[in-house]
């Protein structure tokens, strides 16, 4: 199904206005001044990796993987960061990307056998209980224990504990939406939705990343402070309710229940446009709360104010990202 024109929102930025429903960016978009070092890396790496070495289709897999240009959108996020930073931040969230796209798409329901594989190794990477040779068959396993080994030389044991628990969390909300897909279950009320929505879509591990990529680390107390647990919760919310919006074309045509699009057309009794208009209309409450409460933790002791304008830059980089990206074009609209 189509989107309408009505119900296809644009993102102005500080001073700018359109006659169109609009997402209000209070953040400038900035950029990486080696933005164009990152995606000649990026390509090379992607390839090299072989993420889609074992399906019949990887050549193709990969180049519509590579014209998602997920460096552009990182370049975007980390405009700050020291390039080896920003190098190892790209690799850790382009692998969640990637990883996304085969628990989304690329796994069906007769591979749930690989799903529950490919999650129990990921475990084990995290817990330190692999090996090279275990790992091996497996791709997105095998690269990110080699990822995880270049973190574990670099940040604390707080934020490594902490951000492996959040991929932990992703794995189980996403396998639970795969079940409730596969096994053709009702889409989930809007209230279902919610509840899920904070951990399926990955924003918290991005959220972790922001610390990974300004070496902006928070220790326990000043992580649970209220003023960064709201922004990163508030982050979380807009990104998320964002990309259902832009992405709900592609999500709807292949079933995907959970997005909030579709709860509130299914539901709520909303045509698209009005739930569209309502997704917008929160949106811009979030990012204008977003902006209070990173200027709010900037008088936190530090690294609060380095990670403050890493919330600023994540959110106006993933916006001017998600409304151009070819991620979000269904697979007909790509192969034209």
């Amino acid at each position: 199904m189509a989107l309408t024109t009505e119900a296809t929102p644009v993102v102005c930025w500080p001073g700018e206005t359109a006659d169109a429903l609009v997402i209000y960016s209070p953040f400038t978009a900035r950029v990486h001044a080696r933005r164009e070092q990152l995606h000649i890396d990026t390509d090379r790496w992607i390839r090299q990796q072989g993420l889609f070495s074992r399906c019949a289709d990887a050549d193709e897999l990969t180049e519509r993987f590579l014209s998602h240009r997920y460096a552009e959108v990182h370049a975007r996020m980390w405009p700050d960061a020291d390039y080896p930073d920003l190098w190892l931040a790209n690799r850790l969230l382009t692998h969640m990307w990637c990883l996304d796209n085969f628990l989304d798409e690329i796994w069906g329901a007769d591979q749930d056998d690989r799903v529950s594989q490919v999650t129990w190794l990921i475990g084990e990477v995290f817990a330190g209980r692999t090996t090279q040779a275990q790992v091996a068959a497996e791709p997105m396993a095998a690269v990110l224990r080699e990822l995880w080994s270049e973190a574990q030389a670099l940040a604390p044991d707080h934020w490594l504990a902490r951000t492996a628990q959040v991929f932990l969390d992703y794995l189980a909300a996403t396998r639970a939406e795969r079940e409730r897909r596969w096994s053709a279950q009702p889409v989930p009320s809007t209230a279902e939705y919610l509840a899920c929505r904070n951990d399926n879509g990955g924003m918290f591990y991005a959220g972790a990343l922001i610390e990974l990529a300004g070496r902006a680390w928070l220790d326990g107390s000043l992580h649970s402070r209220p003023e960064i647990t709201d922004l990163t919760l508030r982050l979380n919310h807009a990104m998320a309710w964002a990309n259902d919006l832009f992405a709900y074309q592609r999500e709807s045509d292949h079933g995907n229940g959970c997005n909030l699009m579709v709860t509130l057309t299914t539901h709520d009794g909303l045509t698209e446009s009005q739930a569209a208009a309502r997704i917008v209309e929160l949106v811009n409450a979030e990012l204008a709360t977003l902006s209070f409460l990173t200027e709010a933790a900037e008088t936190l002791p530090d690294p609060a104010a380095r990670y403050a304008e890493g919330v600023r830059t994540t959110a106006s980089g993933l916006l001017s990202w998600m409304a151009v990206t070819a991620r979000y074009a269904n697979q007909a609209a790509q192969a034209r």
